[in-house]
């Protein structure tokens, strides 16, 4: 069977017309299915796992040990999650001190952004203090108290020495105008060596 130049050009359109439907048709059923899956995945976000809620006061404990070096204190602040259960504790500068004092100074030693941190049960996380075992004062030495505490918004930890402590005693001048620094590392995974 022969075709002439008329018939030719009608089939060829033919096919075209065809080619044109059948990728109109695919393309609208693939961009359906990619849109739908991709407008669920928008609308319904992740749900958290109950691990990843914050540590609750109940769940933490708090130690403080003391070390002395050469006219110097240095105190490791340890939190340890005491539950069963992972939670999240806020690592960076969340520890802070309490005290009353007027010639006392802190010193974030850095000023790190917040960092939440799943901390499983047993495990730890750390901070460490510095200040002067007996300051070199003009006007004198007297003991002063101060308190550190783990603050993430929501719950606020006290530090202590031991049970029978609630406070730390730092020597400090007797002068308003004799500073003495208090240094404060941030909440880390790892412990802070001096």
């Amino acid at each position: 069977m022969r075709y002439n130049k008329n018939q030719m050009k009608k089939i060829i359109l033919i096919i075209i017309l065809l080619v044109i439907i059948i990728f109109t048709v695919v393309s609208y059923h693939v961009i359906a299915h990619f849109s739908t899956q991709s407008t669920n995945t928008v609308m319904t976000p992740p749900q958290p796992s109950t691990g990843e809620s914050l540590c609750q006061k109940n769940q933490l404990e708090t130690s403080l040990s003391s070390q002395g070096a050469a006219g110097n204190i240095y105190d490791t602040l340890t939190l340890t999650n005491k539950g069963k259960t992972t939670c999240t504790v806020v690592l960076g500068n969340t520890v802070t001190a309490q005290f009353e004092a007027s010639n006392m100074t802190i010193h974030y030693i850095e000023n790190v952004p917040s960092e939440n941190f799943v901390l499983a049960p047993d495990a730890n996380v750390y901070s460490q203090i510095h200040y002067p075992n007996g300051p070199q004062c003009q006007s004198g030495i007297k003991e002063q108290p101060i308190s550190f505490y783990y603050k993430n918004g929501q719950t606020s930890l006290l530090f202590v020495p031991n049970a029978q402590t609630l406070k730390l005693t730092v020597q400090a001048c007797l002068s308003p105008n004799e500073k003495t620094i208090i240094d404060i590392w941030p909440l880390s995974k790892q412990p802070i060596t001096p």
